[in-house]
């Protein structure tokens, strides 16, 4: 027999007197085998109420724990109001232009997650470069989805609806492992058996590790959309934690790496779910940090001493830390056209290695970037050395842009500017070879950092072509104009050859800056169109059109996790 033929209890209700006595009751009427054993009277009650809560009570009593807080938030953030305004921050300027509220969202735990709607465009900090595309083929209406204008606590006002209790052991380990999954192989700089290790110690664990770990929970929610019901209260609660270690700091000079960790991981978050502007003000926050720690000077000489001693994997856990900081002063720089706060000049930290052998605890010693810079050797280089690289060589072709254009201004054009330009030229043709022999085009789509290190040095061709069309204004060179506007075409066409290739590997492992290196693809192929449309074939039209549609179809899709691609999308639709 495969399954039994009768059911294991007899239809009908136990009898009191087995309920009692906790006895299997053969339900026979008018009286049970045990009771008529006893010889006692056997009475059953078939009005017993069902076990348990009734259906529905168990959500309606969270529902009322979730507007009872939302009333004791309000009240609170009232009552700061009132006795003392300029600590919460709320001045004339400040919700308006970030749109944020006085009260953080609390989780829906019983509903669907309510979305808010969208708000006033963000403003813009600079008018994109000179591509003023004025086609049809821009923009079908695409749908902008809305801003998540998550707003957190006053360090007066403690988000006491999020913690521990209400997140599940299997949760935490989730988040943790979907955070290695997806965020790590973008922002590598945690060493994962060490992290693991004071993450399960959680009796020894500092303040600086516990915002750490919910900037890893809270980076991680963003990853997925299974874990998008509490990402915005976790993001309310670790800024508060964050601003709380902030104001509990005194005039010590102790500060903790994971300190700094976590306001990096923060930081990109707030780029890609809140908005450009608190992600740009975080983002200060990292580099007064980075400084403070003195991250730049990690490998310089030092006097013996134990105090003054890293163990090795510590050690490059600071160098990616500082590194990725770095990277995205660059790319903040780079997007504004805003003087760069880190300085190149005086760094003397070595090069991040392969995360593989950092994962294994094999540290092996890399070079500095200067000597990268100024070294024609063919060699591999960790996916995130090849981004420094690579983002060194756009800065420094703004950076290039921006001296001739001040030396323009006093009439004294430099006699080194033809040089400087070759150079440049010549290191980011050094550097593509390099990378397509180390990464070649069947490997680059395993790694979300390698198809953005291809996608940055595609972005140093756009910006040697601005420079050359700047220059032209002058000296009226068109034939070279014509040459570097056919390699700003191509590396266009290969950004959004890139971002489509990038779908397969799914939106949530997208570099968070990649919105912007697809912007400058698409401000180029649309510039392209404007300008030598009347010059090309009607196959070359349709591939440069292809490309375009490519381009803006990627930030239309991005925008679904990275509001990144809205801010751009906007920016685009600005210049048409």
């Amino acid at each position: 027999m495969y399954g039994r033929a009768e059911p294991r209890q007899q239809p009908g209700y136990a009898c009191e007197e087995c309920r009692k006595k906790k006895l299997r009751c053969d339900r026979q009427r008018p009286q049970c085998g045990a009771c008529a054993n006893a010889q006692i009277t056997c009475e059953v009650n078939d009005r017993r109420v069902p076990r348990g809560p009734k259906k529905g009570s168990i959500g309606a009593l969270r529902s009322r724990i979730v507007a009872l807080e939302r009333r004791l938030s309000t009240s609170q953030t009232e009552e700061g109001m009132t006795t003392d305004g300029h600590d919460l921050g709320l001045t004339a300027d400040s919700p308006a232009k970030e749109n944020v509220t006085t009260q953080f969202s609390l989780p829906d735990w019983d509903g669907q997650h309510q979305e808010h709607l969208p708000n006033n465009s963000i403003p813009l900090a600079w008018g994109p470069p000179e591509t003023a595309p004025h086609s049809p083929l821009l923009f079908p209406e695409p749908p902008i989805l809305p801003t998540l204008a998550t707003s957190y606590p006053s360090p007066k006002q403690s988000p006491t609806s999020v913690s521990d209790g209400l997140i599940s052991d299997l949760t935490k380990a989730d988040l943790i492992q979907l955070y290695f999954d997806r965020v790590h192989p973008i922002v590598p700089i945690l060493n994962k058996p060490k992290t693991f290790k004071w993450l399960t110690d959680r009796n020894s664990m500092s303040e600086a590790q516990q915002c750490l770990q919910y900037a890893i929970w809270t980076s991680a929610t963003a990853s997925s959309s299974q874990f998008g019901g509490f990402q915005e209260t976790m993001y309310a609660k670790t800024r508060f934690m964050l601003d709380q270690l902030d104001l509990n700091g005194n005039d010590s000079l102790i500060c903790h790496i994971e300190h700094v960790q976590a306001w990096i991981l923060i930081t990109f978050y707030e780029f890609a779910r809140t908005n450009y502007r608190r992600g740009w003000l975080s983002a200060g926050r990292v580099f007064r940090l980075v400084q403070f720690l003195r991250l730049y000077d990690l490998d310089s000489p030092k006097p013996l001493g134990p105090e003054c001693e890293d163990d090795p994997i510590s050690l490059e856990e600071k160098r990616r830390t500082f590194w990725v900081a770095y990277c995205l002063d660059r790319f903040i720089s780079l997007s504004e056209g805003a003087p760069m706060t880190l300085s190149e000049e005086v760094v003397y930290t070595r090069l991040p290695c392969l995360d593989a052998e950092f994962q294994r605890g094999l540290v092996p010693q890399e070079s500095f970037l200067a000597e990268t810079m100024s070294s024609a050797e063919m060699r591999p280089y960790a996916p995130l050395a090849e981004c420094v690289i690579l983002v060194t060589i756009c800065s420094r072709a703004l950076s290039h842009k921006q001296i001739y254009t001040i030396e323009t201004l006093y009439s004294n054009m430099a006699i080194d500017f033809s040089s400087r330009y070759d150079w440049l030229d010549g290191m980011l043709t050094r550097r593509l070879n390099n990378l397509q022999v180390t990464y070649p085009s069947l490997t680059v789509a395993e790694n979300p950092m390698i198809i953005f290190s291809y996608m940055v040095a595609h972005a140093a061709v756009i910006y040697l072509c601005r420079i050359i069309e700047t220059l032209s204004r002058l000296d009226q060179n068109q034939s070279l104009v014509w040459e570097f506007q056919e390699r700003g075409l191509w590396a266009a066409q290969e950004i959004a050859r890139l971002a489509k290739d990038h779908e397969h590997l799914g939106y949530f492992k997208v570099h968070t800056f990649m919105p912007f290196a697809i912007y400058l693809s698409a401000a180029r192929l649309a510039k392209h169109l404007e300008v030598r449309k009347g010059e090309m074939e009607t196959d070359q039209i349709e591939n440069v059109e292809k490309s375009l549609h490519a381009s803006i179809e990627a930030l239309q899709k991005l925008q679904v996790v990275n509001n990144l691609a809205n801010y751009y999308l906007q920016l685009l639709q600005h210049c048409t």
